[in-house]
């Protein structure tokens, strides 16, 4: 669907890490912005900004624009998302969408029945490697798919500071758990998964076509360098990538030496990407939004995520 904004009226709502990032990003494309939030130093200092209106009333503020940036903590997105569906906004919001499958199903009836647009910043889809990955899977150039595995590694001590006691499910494994879906393109059917803590699980996933992924997500010791890995098996070989490398490999069957492809690093922040993607798309520069996703994929994230839930209480299966 093309879009037709004349012009970009953005308010962002959270004014944490993520919420200053979608800011500052709003900003270098000379968009004035809106803001909200309850942090009257943060509103006194942002009150000096040029081009930022700092709104203290949040019906004002989403009043006032026509793209709302939800960056609040996952457990909090909900109720901001549904107070701008209900006036037609479109939205932004951070992943992970929401932390539980009642949300974000209200929330996809609420999106459709006031035919509003949602897009969330699952990031990994502009991570050059995997994007590389995702073209050579098209161009059938691993031959017929066998299998996928993700691997989504956090820092301990960095996770537990940011999220204290939360589970490492929602806000962890939206990441491996989207990536596996965006690459293969099919509807996962079931789930077998297992945890030992809150910050740890292996997740086995079926897709519709047969194909079986294998989803490891752990937050458990002190690492070096937190991220995902990503492994894809073909008939023909194997690609192997992660998020914070600027390689991606390719073990072609019956040789030693992998062949190399040298992509853009991506130690910085994609941020500014996914915002000029969204706001050309409203302003009808481009005809999608993709290949960040809209309300129906990222509820289908969330069911395999509740199917996870479920299986690790059941101890067997379940289905997506």
């Amino acid at each position: 669907m093309l879009s037709n904004y004349k012009n970009i009226r953005p308010l962002v709502i959270g004014l944490g890490v993520a919420g200053k990032r979608h800011l500052e990003a709003q900003l270098d494309l000379g968009i004035k912005t809106g803001v909200y939030t309850t942090n009257p130093q943060t509103a006194k200092s942002l009150r000096k900004k040029k081009d930022v209106i700092v709104f203290d009333n949040l019906e004002d503020g989403i009043n006032w624009s026509n793209l709302v940036h939800v960056c609040t903590p996952d457990d909090k997105h909900t109720k901001f998302i549904a107070l701008a569906l209900k006036k037609g906004k479109t939205i932004f919001c951070e992943k992970s969408f929401t932390t539980n499958l009642k949300d974000a199903l209200a929330l996809q009836k609420l999106a459709h029945e006031y035919n509003a647009t949602v897009i969330v910043g699952q990031n990994y889809r502009l991570t050059p490697t995997f994007v590389e990955t995702k073209r050579k899977i098209l161009d059938a150039q691993l031959g017929a798919i066998i299998k996928i595995e993700t691997t989504y590694l956090h820092d301990a001590s960095d996770y537990q500071k940011k999220y204290s006691s939360k589970n490492f499910l929602y806000t962890g494994g939206s990441h491996a758990v989207d990536l596996a879906y965006w690459i293969i393109g099919k509807p996962v059917v079931s789930v077998k998964a297992t945890s030992a803590t809150l910050l740890s699980y292996n997740i086995d996933i079926t897709y519709s076509s047969g194909l079986s992924g294998n989803i490891k997500l752990d937050a458990n010791s002190s690492r070096v360098i937190s991220g995902t890995d990503l492994i894809v098996y073909g008939e023909k070989g194997k690609l192997v990538s992660h998020n914070k490398s600027d390689k991606l490999l390719f073990h072609e069957n019956g040789t030693k030496n992998p062949q190399t492809v040298d992509l853009p690093n991506t130690t910085t922040f994609t941020i500014p990407k996914e915002i000029k993607i969204i706001d050309d798309f409203l302003l009808g520069k481009n005809n999608s939004h993709q290949p960040l996703p809209g309300i129906d994929d990222v509820v289908e994230v969330i069911k395999i995520l509740d199917a996870a839930l479920r299986s690790v209480s059941s101890g067997k299966g379940e289905f997506v």
